[in-house]
């Protein structure tokens, strides 16, 4: 029933949009504001509005993932021209700019558990899912580095206003690629709402909803320990973030920081290619997921020679990517239908969870201690997290 081809279109013009928005949005307001402050506000933002997602699942359950995906594409659309015309007709009105980014950031938080629940309709066998999963990340990936290196040599020649209109027309293209794609998928509601009336008052359903997305998960033993692994890995993946940048400051290059986080994309895209052709095993998984903090170790005696560290950061990208489209493959194929937003949403808040606390703290380590700390710490929580789903009995 998908036109495969469509969403991955699709996925590749949202998601080059966006990847250009990202970074031109952030690089405007720093210019127009001229405060860091008002910046690392503005990204707070965005990183609540992920933590929040717990909140949106039953939402998403309660209708039809065609729909959601559909229309809260075609409302970043309007918003991402809205923003273009206050970026280059209004441009000193930033704080309506940060409020229409903020909305756009939630509605985003609506569309890709819907757009990834909807999977579950339209592809029933298991090595099927795994490989169109596959496939998307590497299209997502791809327009990362795409758009982490076009973004750059566009502010050169463009104003940040005409980039954001590119951006807006490469939304436009993806949401008409969007409705090819799931056009012949029956758009009926889930049946969320009607067996969650008879618990009482609206609110009462909301609230219930919510606990019962952490109720399934927590029965379910892969996603139960996948979830805990994913809380480890919010602490340690924000404090990596930092070191990078730290690293690069201490070679005085500072080109090395935008080096180090395409290293890691090309090595994602080759870790998504390789998955696509693997089983999805919870071992394989837990495997993968222990396998990559051995690169994250192996910084410590590599930090002063930065072929050896890129060629780490390059190597700790498939391991990642692997049990990322596995693990997926597996909630994608063994999740009923009317709780994979609330499933999808639960783990997307616990993967933010740690971020605020763990910004904080690697910074504080960063000014004192230095990155080795940091660098063993972080190590430390992802083999954690790998040891707790190998352990996975029958698994």
């Amino acid at each position: 029933m998908l036109n495969k081809k469509a969403y991955l279109a699709s996925r590749l013009a949202c998601g080059l949009g966006n990847s250009l928005y990202g970074m031109v949005f952030i690089w405007w307001l720093q210019n127009q504001t001229k405060s860091s402050s008002i910046v690392g506000i503005c990204n707070a933002i965005f990183s609540v509005t992920a933590a929040l997602s717990i909140f949106y699942g039953p939402i998403i359950d309660r209708q039809s993932y065609k729909k959601v995906s559909i229309y809260s594409m075609l409302i970043q659309v309007i918003l991402l021209f809205g923003l273009t015309y206050v970026i280059l007709f209004s441009p000193y009105n930033y704080l309506l700019a940060i409020v229409i980014a903020s909305v756009l950031s939630i509605c985003d938080e609506f569309f890709s558990p819907a757009d990834r629940a909807i999977l579950s309709e339209a592809i029933l066998n298991e090595d099927e899912m795994t490989k169109i999963i596959s496939k998307v990340n590497i299209v997502d990936q791809l327009v990362n580095v795409g758009g982490t290196a076009l973004s750059g040599a566009l502010l050169v020649f463009l104003l940040s206003g005409q980039i954001m209109l590119v951006c807006s027309f490469l939304s436009l293209i993806g949401l008409i690629f969007l409705n090819i794609a799931l056009r012949k998928i029956p758009d009926s509601a889930n049946n969320l709402s009607s067996k969650k009336s008879q618990k009482g008052s609206v609110v009462a359903s909301y609230v219930y909803s919510i606990t019962s997305g952490y109720q399934y998960i927590r029965k379910n033993k892969f996603l139960r320990r996948y979830l805990w692994a994913g809380v480890l890995y919010s602490f340690a993946q924000p404090a990596l973030m930092l070191v990078l940048p730290r690293v690069a400051q201490e070679a005085g290059n500072a080109s090395l920081y935008g080096t180090f986080y395409i290293m890691i994309l090309l090595g994602i895209i080759l870790g998504a290619m390789i998955a696509g052709k693997m089983k999805a095993r919870i071992k394989t998984i837990g495997l993968a997921w222990l396998l990559s903090s051995i690169p994250i170790g192996l910084m410590l005696l590599f930090k002063s020679n930065l072929i050896a560290f890129c060629i780490l950061l390059f190597l700790f990208g498939p391991v990642t990517s692997i049990h990322n489209v596995l693990a997926e493959s597996i909630i994608q194929t063994t999740t009923p239908d009317d709780y994979l937003a609330r499933v999808f949403t639960t783990i997307r808040t616990t993967a933010y969870i740690g971020g605020p606390i763990s910004s904080v703290l690697a910074g504080l380590l960063l000014d004192h201690t230095g990155s080795e700390v940091i660098i063993l710490i972080s190590s430390l929580l992802i083999l954690i997290g790998g040891i707790n789903i190998l352990l996975i009995k029958d698994a």
